[in-house]
């Protein structure tokens, strides 16, 4: 089935999934600075950023101590705030800005149940987003109006949701913009957000941009289709098979105002550019021990903010610092950094080398020092320097310098050099060519009949830079496998060889005992026809940012990887099966279950993600399959499941005889008792009773039985439990729900 048009939305999903960010686990984020930063009465700049922060957030009361890093990158400087209590790591709030953005904020608290039991959410979908969409313009005013919002993952074993956001302009997603926001799915409080947001940026008009139809020709001409056979293995009957496969050769963007490859990556690098920038400092400067009494100052800026003791002894602090400029100055001075007005600052951090753990000095006796007399913390600036781009092709050097050095003294505390040219001399390649096939034709003389040397073998040797200084020093060359004139993917023979004629490397692969199919395949023109059948491009606005903190955007065409079955043309794996699309089981709209008594346990499974459908059909009268329930049952018991194995010989297990394709309720029952971890204890033999008719004493799962109606998991109708009837998928649904809702409401 061909994909839909609506690839927005598609590329929205795509770009946000890599911005997913955990309660506890903190993560990279970056933005690019404005114009439009917060005015301040002083011209501190961690002054300025605390102010904008604090104008957005509550901290809370308890955090009495303050934490922070910064560090200049690509022109952006970026603050890493940490709020925490006095004696303890957690609870602990954590929070990034780049100039006039927030781009991350977690706080966390370790004492808080973040997972366990299984819950349904209290809030709606809408009341979710919504929640979700008033903390993200609380945090950054300026994206509003400016992203869109989903939910992403709404677990059944945690209270968390997870809600994506993107950036759209003229309609058209931004890969590089968006974040992710996760919030308490019963009460909506703000657990924690990462967002990536260029708001310096500026985005051509699609006016002129090329259609989609008009790419696909342009594609036809920048792709070539190569056939190979692709070989893959049954690993339970170690059976091998060989399909042809179509495999394109060219993977990148495409102008969507020109139809040719963009140039943004090419872009980038001649421009020393970035994609990620404005570093995450993880490993903030302690603050001092602020005496709680007075942890609010008396002194207030920029509108009335105030600032805490241990805020402002950090602005102090922060004020007699050495900076860059004045290190790099120094340092140009010392014999051994050696640098020079050859070389450029392109990033550098702060930090210090005491951390919040750090352990009380202990006395000449051995007891500990609690009198107040520890240790300065000692501030470190690690600078980042390289040659200037307009020097590098020519410069004989090391490329690259970190120098470690102390913040407030400027004393060198560590130097790392790299990018060295390597000794070796200009590569022969015909020489080293001919070292090659001798050493295939040693090594692999019982297959190399059935190998032909890599295009690239005889190449000329590479060389580059202005004047061709630069030259190859080694190759590895190759050698392919061919069967009726079509590659062997996989199979092929490597010889490394330097420009002193030494084998450097060599190995080699053949597949045995398969058979090849005939070489009959489609066209490939007949191929790029069923591929836009079946796959449409993405379209999107992506980007980068220059030296000094610019964002330089691009319109963008780009068709997912894939492969073709090359006989009949369908999307395949890489191998040559049949590929199946993936599907958001908790998108699909049932139109079965409209009126049904269970319709709200389905409706709420299926948002949380734990039934499982791929049909628009849930076939609610359906008995449901001894698998699928134990799926399901494991699924929403993560948080509390033992997985007990029932004792050996016993006949009570939760098994299911080899004719049985359907579960029992009275299988369920044990099912679950050895899910809980009451296995062991349902064997046990006369001490169960049953307030059901049709369970005998000798039963010999009245143990399981009886423990599944304790924990109000099976319930029965009319004093019967029914044991031998086949549990229906509706029927299943709500006792999966009612369960769930039942020890909620416990723990509650």
């Amino acid at each position: 089935m061909k994909r839909s048009k609506a690839t927005i939305a598609k590329t929205a999903a795509l770009v946000t999934a890599a911005m997913m960010a955990s309660a506890a686990m903190p993560m990279s984020v970056y933005a690019v600075p404005g114009g439009s930063t917060t005015s301040s009465s002083s011209d501190n700049d961690l002054q300025t950023a605390l102010t904008t922060v604090k104008k957005r957030i509550t901290v809370p009361e308890e955090l009495t101590e303050f934490e922070y890093s910064t560090g200049e990158d690509y022109n952006t400087k970026t603050y890493n705030f940490v709020w925490r209590t006095k004696d303890e790591y957690s609870p602990r709030l954590e929070v990034n800005i780049v100039g006039n953005i927030i781009t991350y904020y977690n706080y966390y608290d370790r004492n808080k149940k973040y997972y366990g039991n299984a819950s349904i959410a209290k809030l709606s979908n809408n009341q979710i987003t919504a929640k979700a969409e008033e903390y993200v313009y609380q945090l950054d005013p300026d994206l509003k109006g400016k992203v869109r919002f989903e939910i992403d993952r709404l677990s059944i074993n945690s209270d968390s949701a997870d809600v994506s956001f993107t950036r759209y302009e003229n309609n058209i997603p931004v890969r590089t913009n968006g974040g992710n926001i996760t919030i308490n799915k019963n009460t909506g409080e703000l657990v924690s957000f990462s967002a990536n947001y260029w708001d310096n940026a500026e985005f051509a008009s699609p006016e002129t941009a090329k259609s989609e139809k008009e790419i696909e020709e342009a594609y036809k001409s920048l792709c070539t289709l190569t056939p190979y056979y692709k070989i893959s293995t049954d690993w339970e009957t170690k059976e091998k098979t060989a399909r042809i496969v179509y495999e394109p050769n060219f993977t990148s963007e495409i102008d969507a105002f020109t139809g040719e490859k963009s140039t943004i990556r090419e872009d980038m690098n001649e421009a020393e550019g970035t994609r990620y920038y404005g570093g995450y400092y993880s490993n903030p400067a302690t603050g001092m021990d602020a005496n709680t009494e007075e942890a609010v100052a008396a002194d207030t800026y920029d509108g009335g903010v105030p600032f805490t003791e241990a805020e402002l002894k950090k602005i102090e602090i922060d004020k007699g610092l050495i900076t860059p400029e004045d290190a790099f100055e120094q340092l140009k001075k010392d014999k051994f950094a050696a640098l020079t007005d050859n070389y450029e600052l392109k990033s550098y951090d702060i930090y210090s080398d005491e951390t919040s753990d750090r352990p009380i000095p202990l006395k000449n006796d051995g007891s500990s020092d609690s009198s107040g007399n520890e240790k300065e913390p000692e501030y470190h600036m690690t600078l980042n320097f390289t040659v200037k781009s307009e020097l590098s092709d020519t410069y004989k050097g090391y490329k690259n310098i970190y120098v470690r050095i102390n913040a407030k003294t400027g004393d060198v505390i560590s130097i790392s050099k790299y990018g060295r040219k390597e000794d070796l001399p200009k590569l022969d390649a015909a020489k080293a060519n001919a070292v090659a096939d001798s050493a295939a034709n040693t090594y692999a003389k019982d297959m190399i009949s059935e190998y032909r040397p890599g295009k690239s073998n005889s190449a000329p040797v590479s060389t580059w830079g202005k004047n061709n200084e630069n030259y190859e020093t080694s190759r590895t060359f190759t050698y392919d496998r061919y069967v009726n004139d079509i590659q062997v993917y996989g199979d092929t023979i490597y010889v490394t060889v330097d420009s002193e004629g030494t084998v450097t490397g060599y190995s080699s692969d053949r597949t045995e005992d398969v058979v090849f199919p005939s070489a009959d395949i489609i066209s490939e023109d007949e191929a790029f026809a069923k591929l836009y059948e079946q796959q449409d491009f993405n379209y999107y606005y992506d980007g980068w940012i220059t030296k000094d903190g610019q964002a330089k955007t691009y319109l963008i065409y780009l068709m997912d990887s894939f492969y073709l079955n090359a006989k009949t043309g369908k999307l395949c794996n890489w191998n040559g099966e049949e590929r199946t699309e993936s599907i958001d089981t908790t998108k699909i709209k049932y139109t079965d279950i409209s009126g049904i008594p269970q319709e709200k346990a389905v409706l709420e499974l299926q948002r949380h993600g734990a039934l499982l459908s791929e049909s628009s059909e849930f076939r609610p009268n359906d008995n449901i399959e001894y698998s699928e329930f134990e799926n399901l049952l494991y699924s929403v018991l993560n948080g509390e499941v033992f997985v007990e194995t029932p004792a050996e010989g016993s006949s009570g297990n939760a098994a299911k005889a080899e004719n049985e394709k359907y579960i029992t309720r009275e299988q369920a029952a044990v099912l679950f008792a050895n899910a809980s971890g009451f296995g062991k204890y349902a064997e046990l033999k006369g001490i169960y009773t049953t307030p059901f008719s049709d369970v005998k004493n000798d039963n010999e799962n009245i143990g399981a039985i009886a423990i599944a109606y304790a924990k109000g998991f099976l319930k029965g109708d009319n004093g019967n439990f029914n044991g031998s009837r086949n549990m229906t998928r509706a029927e299943a649904a709500q006792i999966i729900y009612d369960y769930i809702v039942n020890i909620q409401d416990i723990s509650e």
